[in-house]
């Protein structure tokens, strides 16, 4: 059963392209809860070539309690923000423009102003930034935060990521990881030292080999994937998939079920596993 309503956080919602819902706990052990989430769609017609543009955000704070929790939420609202200047905003204007002149241009319709993966990019390295100022602050605090962040664009999923929260896409009866985990045994898997049986028991499994806040600089990796009328997509932190095998998250991704539904059942499956971390599942239905 859920437990203590207090300690959840969701949101579900859905357009004419896809319907979405995100649930986030503290898990069985925790007292606080160092995940954030966001979900912002673009539905406007001043954009010729998008239909609709969606922006789904999960990301794990790290620094122990109101340090994690202070680094998740500037990154999610970072991306928040970036997002609202760079598609958002210059939408309105091009309603404003159709409003006060009648018709758009060629010059004014010219598309987005940045592309996705672009935005991811930017997006990503602006929060990373925001965090540094904050751990130079006068306080000198220690923080980071690990993200995973998607656009959907009519039949397209582009992703950007850092560290080792991960996106899934299921589809028909195939489910896979589109993210790689930026940790170091991975690293070591990548290198052929150790076997990807070996990591999962690898005392060094949970250090991470990148992350928003370890260095000024981050390298975003991004991925682009094909979706379409039946797809979900998964993005959750390490709190979910530490204590549920892939197997089982594919079970319940496979239910004909709505995101509401499907997100409740993973955090119950993991807290009834004895989540050890705070778990956040966040899935997105292609309609």
């Amino acid at each position: 059963m859920l437990h203590s309503l207090q300690r959840l956080i969701m949101e579900d919602s859905q357009s004419t392209q896809f319907s979405w819902a995100y649930l986030t706990d503290t898990g069985v052990k925790r007292t606080s809860n160092e995940d954030a989430a966001l979900a912002m769609v673009l539905n406007l017609d001043a954009y010729r070539d998008q239909s609709f543009l969606g922006l789904f955000v999960v990301s794990d704070g790290m620094g122990g309690k109101e340090r994690g929790e202070l680094a998740s939420k500037i990154a999610v609202k970072t991306i928040g923000e970036v997002f609202l200047n760079s598609f958002i905003r210059p939408a309105l204007l091009r309603v404003a423009e159709v409003v006060n002149y009648g018709s758009l241009s060629e010059e004014s319709t010219g598309g987005i102003v940045v592309s996705p993966a672009q935005f991811l990019v930017e997006s990503i390295q602006e929060a990373n930034r925001r965090i540094c100022h904050v751990k130079r602050g006068g306080n000198r605090i220690n923080i980071g935060a690990t993200i995973t962040v998607g656009v959907v664009s009519d039949d397209l999923l582009t992703i950007g990521h850092v560290g080792d929260c991960r996106c899934y896409l299921h589809y028909d009866n195939n489910f896979r990881q589109l993210t790689r985990d930026h940790s170091m045994v991975n690293e070591l898997v990548k290198q052929g030292i150790i076997s990807p049986e070996e990591g999962k028991a690898h005392p060094q499994r949970n250090v991470l080999a990148r992350a928003l806040g370890s260095s000024d600089v981050v390298e975003v990796d991004t991925y682009v994937s094909v979706v379409s009328s039946g797809c979900k997509i998964l993005l959750c932190t390490d709190g979910l998939y530490t204590m549920l095998s892939e197997d089982s998250i594919q079970a319940v991704m496979a239910q004909p079920k709505h995101p509401k539904e499907l997100v409740q059942e993973l955090v119950v499956r993991t807290n009834e596993a004895g989540a050890k971390d705070n778990v956040t599942a966040m899935v997105i239905q292609i309609l």
